[in-house]
């Protein structure tokens, strides 16, 4: 496309040239033939001066000497005896070409008139009859006004192919009517010669002129030739743009659509409220946020690719799909960032990376579990207040393989609202490229509402930046935490609401007991009671038997949360690392004889339990179960 413009460009350069090279042609030419032939018509005026006034007194004396026979003949319009005197006339005057004579035009509009002349092949005299409007003649109409002689400027003759100039005079009657004129033809011979000349020079130059003019035709025709190529060429790029403008359109509204967009998200929930808003700086982004609830914990996430358009968009659909993915088994942020981190790098050849920031709230405690990788800092508005959650410098996600990203963690009160950004709202510039900058943005976030906060924010963006067209993606998330009932695991209800055994098999009494007083104050029946007293039993076993090494001193800790629509139990040792979860379903339709060892405890959890899940954080198995009661 480039080198198709400089050509296009060049072209019109040369055609400009040599445009202004055949005017310049032009000029020399015709300055050089116009000073050549001043300069011989100079000369020849030096040489001829005298002979010219010579000529034109012959040529008079000889008009007036013929007039009074001329006079007497017209008179009497004797039109013979006055071509004889005219044959006469020209015999004795060699330096006279012709002799015209004709009649005046009268009322009748008859033209009358003859022209005798000298004939330049032959020498012998021609006589024509005039055939021709000599009334428009010079010589003719001006000299009827005139009582004296009257020279005509020079002409081409209209049967000898030479300048002549004419002498005439009017004829008048008895009363002084002009009643014909006669005229005596010079041949202004020099000035033939001159115009002969200036021809012949005007031919000379003509033809590199005429080749500069070819050469400038077909630079034209080529330009012409270049521009419809261009135009045409230009439709389909128009077009190829149609289709492609259509086909991001389409992947925008992919992208969005893999992004939660329904608000609220959870409307059966009374405890969190979400609103988050992604407005690409072009047709695709790189810009996302998701968050989805497993169990009792809220995982949420915002993050920002490097670059813009396509390239950012795919990193951006892999990293979200990512998140979704290990969320299902893994619930510590740091674990969560660290495995996006190492899969995203192993491929990353064009060096992209992700400023990213996942949370996990615990919907029941207000524990606020988080990992920053190189990302904005959150904002939490609580009480009125507004600061901003803590962060530790880590580096973006996809920058260097197996780096340690550090996790942190900060207990959220009731009724606070979390409000992660992405730059896109710090660095929104305005026609004079001010930004919007952290202290406009706290000063717009006077919501506690996410949506509102979100909409009050947008609009203050809007209306700093104006008309000055979006340069990047601008992502917003709000979540706010509203917890309405108060959980068996706050401190007062602490001895009543969690236990901890050493790993002994007698203890197991204690458990049963601990479990049935728990059932009892959420509401249970004793058959329900029961089933969940067997599958805490058998977690609780398992971790008696296998977790720690013989010999050691060990201890498993059983803590139950209930608000009056479900009761939650968590199991948590410092023991080896171990995931029920991973085993496979067991097959209860085969006999004990077929049926491999091992397996029931997992089925029988996963049969009286409404939720199983489990995770490993900060050096303990986290065994979760729950059981909805309301």
């Amino acid at each position: 496309m480039q080198s198709a413009k400089k050509r296009s460009i060049v072209v019109i350069v040369v055609a400009a040239l040599l445009l202004e090279l055949t005017t310049a042609v032009q000029y020399i030419t015709a300055r050089r033939g116009i000073t050549k032939q001043l300069t011989q018509m100079a000369q020849r005026d030096l040489y001829s001066s005298n002979r010219t006034a010579q000529l034109k007194q012959e040529v008079e004396v000889c008009v007036k000497n013929m007039l009074p026979e001329a006079e007497r003949l017209a008179r009497r319009h004797d039109t013979d005896s006055m071509k004889l005197l005219m044959r006469r006339m020209l015999n004795d005057n060699p330096e006279v070409a012709g002799i015209d004579f004709c009649y005046v035009v009268g009322d009748d509009g008859l033209r009358e008139g003859v022209f005798i002349f000298e004939d330049d092949d032959t020498g012998q005299l021609k006589e024509h009859s005039i055939d021709f409007d000599f009334t428009q003649r010079s010589w003719y109409f001006k000299t009827l006004t005139r009582r004296g002689g009257f020279w005509s400027e020079p002409y081409r003759g209209k049967y000898r192919e030479i300048l002549m100039a004419t002498y005439a005079r009017p004829l008048c009657d008895a009363d002084g009517k002009v009643i014909a004129v006669v005229g005596a033809d010079v041949p202004m011979l020099e000035l033939s010669a001159m115009a002969t000349q200036l021809y012949e020079n005007q031919q000379r130059g003509l033809l590199p002129v005429a080749l500069l003019h070819v050469v400038g035709l077909l630079a034209l025709a080529f330009i012409i030739q270049r521009t419809i190529h261009n135009a045409r060429h230009l439709q389909q790029v128009e077009n190829e743009k149609k289709r492609i403008e259509g086909e991001l359109t389409i992947a925008r509204n992919i992208q969005l659509a893999m992004l939660p967009k329904t608000f609220p998200p959870f409307p059966e929930r009374e405890d969190i409220d979400i609103f988050a808003a992604l407005t690409p700086a072009r047709e695709v982004g790189g810009d996302f946020y998701d968050f989805l609830i497993r169990g009792d914990n809220l995982y949420f996430c915002i993050g920002d690719v490097s670059g813009k358009g396509v390239p950012a968009a795919l990193v951006m659909a892999v990293a979200r799909s990512m998140f979704r993915t290990i969320v299902m088994r893994e619930s510590a942020p740091e674990r969560i960032v660290k495995t996006m981190n190492d899969t995203i790098e192993q491929d990353n050849e064009y060096c992209m990376f992700i400023t990213f920031f996942v949370g996990t709230l615990n919907l029941k405690s207000g524990l606020l579990s988080y990992c920053n990788a190189g990302h904005k800092a959150p904002l939490m508005l609580e009480d009125g207040c507004l600061r901003q959650l803590p962060i530790c410098p880590n580096l973006p996600v996809g920058a260097f393989d197996g780096y340690d990203f550090a996790a942190q963690e900060a207990q959220i009160g009731t009724d606070t609202t979390i409000f992660l950004y992405t730059d896109g709202l710090t660095e929104a510039e305005n026609a004079l490229h001010d930004q919007f900058g952290a202290a406009r943005m706290e000063q717009a976030a006077t919501e506690m509402a996410p949506q509102r906060l979100i909409e009050g924010m947008t609009a203050a963006v809007e209306a700093f930046v104006g008309d000055t067209e979006q340069s990047d993606d601008l992502t917003m998330l709000a979540l706010r935490f509203r917890p309405k009932n108060k959980a068996i695991g706050h401190r007062q209800d602490a001895k009543e609401s969690q236990i901890t055994l050493p790993c002994d098999i007698n203890e197991m009494p204690r458990l049963a007991e601990f479990v049935e007083t728990v059932c009892e104050r959420a509401g249970l029946t004793a058959a329900d009671t029961m089933k969940l007293n067997l599958a805490l039993e058998e977690a609780v076993v398992n971790v008696m038997n296998y977790a720690y090494p013989p010999g050691s001193r060990s201890e498993v800790k059983i803590e139950a949360l209930a608000d009056g629509r479900k009761l939650q139990f968590t199991v948590s040792d410092r023991g080896m690392p171990f995931d029920p979860t991973t085993k496979e379903q067991v097959d209860i339709t085969l006999s004990a004889e077929e049926r491999p060892v091992g397996g029931l405890g997992i089925h029988l959890m996963r049969t009286f339990m409404d939720n199983v899940s489990y995770e490993r954080r900060e050096g303990r198995n986290i065994l979760t179960m729950s059981k909805t009661i309301g």
